[in-house]
């Protein structure tokens, strides 16, 4: 199957008028968990309950070494390890920093080399997306005429009508 993305600009990066451009996989819907445990149980001897049970320990033994603040380890696929990150009060940034400051931001993945290997070999075209799911950007007056074009056959409009209409997201 082909991957499929779509290009994105940043313009005024950084306060320096420049205009920056950068890729974004367009990703297909997740596997369902009812899905991955028929999938399994199609390719080998464990049920669909076996795989549910392993899946939730195997859930369980993350919770619990994350909690020891230990990386975890799935092995031929790769590390999962916590991120955290700092929430200084905008108003006392010079404050000093404690406990209640430090917060639990999310789940880094790092895969094994051979993993991403097999996962490349997978691949067989990355191609750009036909279409997009980026908003069109206006500039004031074209917005104001889109508007009063709009409203010369409508009483009203609603956030979705507006998006519909003038190709926002």
């Amino acid at each position: 199957m082909d991957l499929k993305y779509d290009i994105y600009n940043i313009s005024n990066v950084a306060g320096s008028g420049e205009e920056r451009k950068y890729v974004r996989l367009k990703q297909q819907k997740a596997m369902t968990a009812s899905e991955l445990e028929a999938t399994i149980q199609n390719r080998c001897s464990l049920t669909k309950g076996d795989v549910a049970a392993v899946l939730t320990e195997l859930r369980d033994i993350a919770v619990q070494e994350f909690a020891m603040g230990r990386r975890f380890y799935i092995p031929e696929i790769g590390y999962f390890s916590l991120s955290i990150g700092l929430d200084m009060p905008e108003d006392n940034p010079d404050k000093k920093i404690t406990g209640k400051e430090v917060r639990l931001r999310g789940i880094n993945f790092r895969p094994e080399a051979s993993f991403m290997k097999e996962v490349g070999r997978n691949v067989r075209h990355i191609v750009r997306s036909e279409y997009t799911s980026q908003s069109r950007n206006y500039d004031e007056e074209k917005l104001w005429a889109k508007l009063q074009e709009y409203f010369e056959t409508s009483r009203y409009i609603t956030i979705r009508l507006m998006c519909n209409q003038f190709g926002l997201s």
